[in-house]
């Protein structure tokens, strides 16, 4: 029975089967009652017609358990088998309509609705019906056998009257047992179908609200960098060349920090991110940090104190600078928006030291308007903020501190915030890193020193202008003139023409773009242009870019915006 009830999930199909079972079993045991009472009162007609229902009983039971019988088909059968005991106990039997007769047919019409279902168990209910009503009246008398048929003897007439009841308050125990289950599962659902809308409802908004929010965000530098370019234009000679420079290059450090933030929450969310090793002096990484934010400061006429322990100041440690510029840079940022007078102070303190060693506690500390306890934890959930007036009234996507917490992930360390409202804030973690003393046979330096490329033949496959105008000024700057072609059919002309000694792919390129380029370059029958370095060059953020590029058969990527002296390395390194 339990095999047969593991083969079905649904509650109600599993009360049916509870119920179907549950009326063989006692139909067998007034079978036995029928059977035993006739045999010791010698009641023949009684005996037989109780093993011969046994008898059907038992086989449907078998056929049932083996599953050789499907459960609709048993349903019928047991049906059936109630109508012919009725309408015998009316048609065959020599008693009055008695309450045996009224429990069979109320059993048959409640078991039919349960399990055969609503248009078969109206017809089985009238079948049930009709010989009652007949009895009633006609006054039927047992007219096919007379007097030779008589009614079961006590007690087996009362114990039989019994186990009826029984039967009736066992099914109707389990279908409302399984009514009951199934009522309290839909419950379950719709709360959580309550919870789910509302969660989207959210998730809508708060995507509203990002993106409102995120333009207003990208505006605000692009606005700057037009402006100063536009500045430029109309005055190339203008006395403050230097100052319009520097806003132009922190206005672009801010779009660029704006876009990295969004894509590295991209990557981070998916575990895409990881940590760039090399050899980093904090001293240094902190200090150009905070002077290329000092202009910014100044406007807000806040003061920008830099405390660093002095014994970092001549000491290279083994980490990812650009993520701890990252980390730092939310941070300050944030320190900055929400400081309106006063100060915002940028610590650096070695907590211990060994020959192997350090850790150093970052802390950014400011004057501004505080957090609640009860915000503290909401600040470094992503796309929010404190309060709603925060995103009126300061800005920000609220990805900063989401940032700045998934990154220290990385580095196997977390944020930590003091802070009380009209109190300031601070903002401070640990980082263990290996010191210099423990790598120093390990060359991690870049090396910056530029030799001359004008030996080095170049393709650049590129299809925008002001892209290609400034990969010609970068490489002009290393004595190299580069052939341009603007999409993969004039690349593989070009190839035809003449020998080149490295393909700056860009991969997104009309007629025919990097990847399909590639392949046919691979395919040449020259096997030397054919094994040609090919390095990609996009702006793609494709969780998928390294093994795409790698399948098209290209050597490398650099990625869009880019710096010249990565670009110098991988040029050097491919050719």
């Amino acid at each position: 029975m339990n095999k047969l009830l593991s083969t079905e999930s649904d509650s109600l199909e599993r009360a049916k089967i509870k119920i179907l079972f549950s009326l063989l079993v006692l139909a067998l045991v007034k079978v036995i009652v029928v059977a035993s009472t006739a045999w010791y009162f010698q009641q023949g007609f009684q005996l037989n017609r109780a093993v011969f229902f046994g008898s059907i009983y038992v086989i449907i039971l078998k056929l049932m358990l083996s599953r050789k019988i499907s459960f609709s088909k048993t349903s019928h059968f047991m049906i059936l088998i109630g109508l012919i005991i009725i309408w015998s106990n009316i048609f065959m039997v020599n008693r009055d309509f008695n309450l045996v007769a009224i429990q069979f047919a109320f059993m048959l019409i409640m078991s039919s609705f349960y399990l055969i279902g609503s248009r078969f168990a109206i017809i089985a209910s009238l079948l049930a019906c009709l010989p009652v009503m007949l009895d009633l009246m006609f006054d039927i008398k047992g007219f096919i056998i007379k007097q030779t048929a008589v009614p079961l003897a006590s007690p087996g007439y009362e114990i039989l009257v019994a186990l009826n009841f029984l039967t009736v308050i066992v099914a109707h125990y389990f279908f409302n047992q399984a009514f009951s289950a199934n009522i309290a599962t839909q419950i379950e659902l719709n709360k959580k179908l309550e919870i789910a809308v509302q969660e989207a409802n959210q998730a809508a908004q708060s995507k509203s609200d990002f993106l409102s929010a995120m333009s207003h965000e990208l505006r605000t530098p692009l606005n700057a960098v037009i402006g100063i370019t536009d500045l430029f234009l109309s005055n190339p000679k203008s006395n403050d060349k230097e100052e319009n420079l520097n806003i132009l290059k922190f206005s672009s450090m801010s779009l660029q920090a704006l876009i990295n933030d969004i894509l590295d929450f991209n990557k981070l969310s998916s575990n895409k991110l990881s940590l760039d090793i090399q050899k980093v002096n904090l001293f240094e990484l902190v200090s150009n940090l905070c002077s290329t934010m000092k202009l910014q400061f100044e406007e807000k006429n806040i003061n920008l104190v830099v405390v660093i322990d002095e014994q970092l100041q001549n000491l290279n440690v083994l980490s990812d600078s650009t993520r701890i510029t990252q980390i730092l840079y939310n941070l300050v940022g944030n320190a900055l928006k929400f400081t309106a007078q006063g100060s915002v102070k940028v610590s650096l303190k070695v907590i211990s030291k060994d020959k192997e060693q350090i850790n150093v506690e970052f802390s950014v500390e400011d004057t501004g308007i505080g957090i609640s306890k009860e915000q503290q934890q909401i600040v470094f959930e992503p796309f929010m903020q404190a309060t709603a007036n925060i995103a009126r009234n300061y800005g920000g996507t609220g990805l900063g501190l989401a940032i700045v917490r998934n990154l220290l992930n990385l580095f196997d360390s977390d944020i930590h915030l003091e802070s009380a409202p009209n109190q300031g804030s601070k903002f401070y973690f640990n980082l263990n890193l290996w010191t210099n003393e423990s790598f120093d046979d390990i060359d991690l330096e870049p090396d910056t020193t530029f030799q001359d490329l004008s030996e080095i033949k170049i393709l650049v496959a590129e299809d925008h202008p002001m892209n290609r105008l400034l990969l010609k000024k970068v490489l002009n700057n290393w004595n190299n003139k580069p052939t341009f072609a603007e999409n993969g059919r004039e690349v593989l002309e070009k190839l035809k023409e003449e020998n080149f000694d490295i393909v700056l792919m860009d991969l997104y390129m009309p007629v025919l773009d990097g990847y399909a380029a590639t392949k046919h370059i691979r395919a040449m029958d020259d096997k030397t242009k054919a094994q040609l370095p090919i390095l990609a060059f996009t702006a793609s953020v494709s969780e998928h870019l390294y093994s795409d590029i790698k399948e098209a058969g290209m050597n490398d990527y650099l990625c869009k915006p880019f710096k010249p002296l990565e670009l110098y390395q991988k040029l050097l390194g491919l050719v």
